[in-house]
């Protein structure tokens, strides 16, 4: 029992250290991600080519809600909704721009 506490709480130390560079990593090498719940599935939509049925089911909501926030029907989305928004948005923005920077990272010299 003692080993099962243990390695669950390495595991969410893990995890914490990796979403901790992660936003570190976006805060540093990338311009801002959209905020607004519209910004961000309007990004997620430009990102999926328009498809509303893909961004539906990364999001875990109907192809209908997608269309009501991008229209603007609909703006605040409830807490569950926010918190996928904010994660799909975070983790597809300026991938090529956080790569670029995890490869040069090795070859920067500290002062």
């Amino acid at each position: 029992m003692d080993d099962q506490h243990t390695n669950l709480a390495s595991a969410t130390l893990r995890r914490k250290l990796f979403e901790g560079l992660g936003r570190a990593e976006r805060a540093l090498f990338t311009r801002p991600a959209p905020k607004s719940p519209r910004a961000q599935m309007k990004f997620l939509l430009t990102r999926a080519k328009g498809s509303t049925a893909a961004v539906a089911e990364r999001l875990g909501v109907s192809r209908r809600t997608v269309e009501r926030y991008r229209s603007g029907a609909v703006k605040r989305p409830q807490k569950r909704l926010q918190a996928a928004l904010v994660e799909e948005t975070e983790s597809q923005w300026q991938p090529q721009v956080r790569a670029q920077a995890r490869q040069r990272a090795p070859r920067l010299e500290g002062s």
